[in-house]
Parts: structure tokens; C-alpha cells; sequence
């Protein structure tokens, strides 16, 4: 199969290939400029940035700054080639805040989800930036298109469809991971494809879920959909933010290491079973302080342990302490790679 570019908005790609913005720093600006540079879609994930120990009010500020010049130094990367992006999650107490950043440092396009992003086109204005929700249904998608439509008179550019055996928080209740045929990727998209015609909305779909090859992306075409998110794959290339013995973790991993525990985010998350997984799973909460808010979702005083200081921990390699969202194909990364060594796969 002959790969045609991916088109969204006014943005192409040489490859039908999105970048999950994988946080903490692992999408940073090395990974998503080294994508572009490939000939796919760079994201990078703009939670995590900042000191987590700073008070809320240099908190905004400091994360914001970090931002942008993580923006900057991605685009110096890639000499400014597009598409360069961003991952929102509206979830983040700063949701707002990232938005302007990305509106001023002038991204090509802004993916969100960990939430519906309703409030995204007032964010953005007449900013030319392709706007890309995240959804795990029809449901959430006629929700988003109704409300976009009604209030901004805007669609979305692109539809990133989520299947229950994604890495990270998961839009699906845990009956449903347990039976993941009745929300595949397959039914998912007939269910947004029915949205869509509802609301008179034709733009590009990416299928995200286990997609780790040039086989998982040609069996997403044949289902229907225009382009693929890869995530876990990508987590162990060379480029990716994290500390090598994090890398490794992730390579000497295998799919029995994958467990699913609610995080302070409120949603499901899909985990390895690492350290500080089986003292949550026995019951123990990790003491940390909160001297700021970064997620609307999160009751620090209730949530066993804090997810930013976790990913953190991941990113500085100590396992102990770690968080590792995976998806279920956690097999599928064997070594820690150059990127280009992937996308040289589907020429």
C-alpha cells in the first residue's frame, strides 16, 4: 500500500502519521521536531513543564514560559517546517493559559482531549490553527460538534478516535475495557462517521490504539480511517524526553506488565504494573504536597498519589517512583531507536 500525505486544514504530511503529545516530557521538542523532520505530524505535550514545588501564582506564569519556548526550540529543530503542534489536555487548571501560548508562538494545529474541549475555537479566535479533539465515540463527538457549531460556527479540521487499548487516560467506563470488542476502532469510527454526516462535517479521522507498524497503519485504512496516532511506539526512540533507564523499562516490559488504575485525572489510565502501581493497587497512598492545582479534576487530598510528581519521576528515570502509560501493545517496543528508523519503514 502506497501512503498518501495526510491534509488537515492547510497543513500536509508526507506520512498519515500524528505524534501522541505524550506528557510528562516525552513529546518534548526534540521528539516532535525530529517527527516533522520524518515527514509526520509533531506534537508536543505541554503538561509537565515548570517546578512542581512553586506556588500557584508563579506556577501559571512559569508553565506558560516553558511552554512557549519549548515551541520555540522545536521549531528551531525543524527549521520551521510544519505541521508542529500541540497536545491539550482539558483537564489542566492552565487550559486556557496554553491555548493563548499556542495562539502567540503560532502552532500549526492543537490536539485536546482528557476532557471535551468546548471552549477550544473561543480560545483560539481567527488564529489559523487546525483544531483536532480527541474522542472515544459518537456520543462525545456530537456533544463537541453541537456545541462548536452552535457557539463558534466551527468544525473541527480533524477527528482523533481513541479505542479502548490506547496508552494513558481512557475515555471508556471499565465495563466496556473489559468487553473492548464492543468499542473497537472498528465501531467507533461507523459511529463517528454517522456523527459527522449528521452535522454535514467531512475532514480527515485518525484512528489511535495499538498502532506500532506499517501493518497496524494499513490495516486502519482498509477499516476507513485517513491517518494514524502512535504513541507507546514512540515512547522509547532516542528523540523521546525521558531518561534512558525509563526507556528500558518500557522495552523489557510485556503485555502482562499492563494494568489499568484510576488516576487523579479522574479517568482510567493504562500503566505498567511498576513499583509505585502495586503500592497504589495495595491500598497506599504516597504522601506529596500540592501547592497548586495543574488538573480542574484532581482532589489532592483524596487522590493516592500525585500524577505530575509520578511523571516526573518517570521522566528523571527513577523507577521506583515512576508512572509508564502504555498502551496494550507494549511488545511491540523492543529498543530504543532513532525515529527516522520508523517512518523508513513506510516508504
Amino acid at each position: 500500500m502506497k501512503f498518501k500525505p495526510l491534509k488537515i486544514r492547510n497543513l500536509e504530511a508526507k506520512y498519515p502519521v500524528i505524534q501522541a503529545g505524550m506528557g510528562v516530557r516525552v513529546g518534548n521538542a526534540t521528539l516532535a521536531a525530529e517527527v516533522v523532520n520524518c515527514g509526520g505530524y509533531g506534537t508536543i505535550a505541554s503538561v509537565g513543564f515548570g517546578r512542581i514545588e512553586t506556588s500557584m501564582s508563579k506556577y501559571v506564569g512559569e508553565v506558560c514560559d516553558y511552554l512557549a519556548r519549548e515551541i520555540r526550540e522545536a521549531k528551531q529543530l525543524c527549521e520551521n517546517k510544519q505541521p508542529l503542534g500541540v497536545n491539550i489536555m482539558v483537564a489542566l487548571s492552565t487550559y486556557k493559559e496554553f491555548v493563548e501560548v499556542c495562539v502567540k508562538e503560532k502552532v500549526d494545529f492543537i490536539i485536546s482531549g482528557a476532557g471535551l474541549p468546548l471552549p477550544l475555537p473561543e480560545y483560539v479566535g481567527d488564529a489559523d490553527i487546525a483544531l483536532i479533539p480527541v474522542v472515544s465515540g459518537g456520543r462525545a463527538l456530537e456533544v463537541i460538534l453541537r456545541c462548536w457549531l452552535r457557539k463558534y460556527n466551527r468544525k473541527p479540521d480533524a477527528i482523533i478516535v481513541e479505542g479502548p487499548n490506547c496508552g494513558g487516560h481512557l475515555g471508556f467506563a471499565m465495563e466496556q475495557l473489559d468487553d473492548p470488542d464492543s468499542c473497537s476502532l472498528e465501531v467507533l469510527l461507523k459511529e463517528c462517521r454517522e456523527v459527522m454526516g449528521k452535522y454535514n462535517v467531512d475532514c480527515p479521522v485518525i484512528a489511535a490504539g495499538e498502532i506500532s507498524s506499517r501493518e497496524h497503519i494499513e490495516e486502519m485504512f482498509k477499516l476507513g480511517y485517513d491517518g494514524v496516532q502512535i504513541g507507546t511506539y514512540f515512547i522509547t526512540a532516542e528523540e523521546s524526553g525521558i531518561d534512558r533507564k525509563s526507556k528500558e523499562v518500557f522495552v523489557n516490559a510485556t503485555n502482562d506488565d499492563v494494568v489499568i488504575i484510576k488516576s487523579p485525572v479522574g479517568l482510567p489510565v493504562r500503566v505498567l504494573n511498576t513499583p509505585l502501581v502495586q503500592r497504589v493497587l495495595a491500598g497506599s497512598r504516597e504522601e506529596f504536597k500540592c501547592p497548586y492545582r495543574c488538573l480542574r479534576t484532581c482532589n489532592p487530598a483524596k487522590v493516592p498519589f500525585c500524577i505530575a510528581k509520578a511523571l516526573l519521576s518517570t521522566w528523571s528515570g527513577d523507577v521506583d517512583n515512576g508512572l509508564y502509560m502504555t498502551g496494550c501493545d507494549v511488545e511491540c517496543v523492543k529498543e530504543i531507536y532513532p525515529v527516522k528508523q520508523f517512518f523508513d519503514t513506510l516508504d
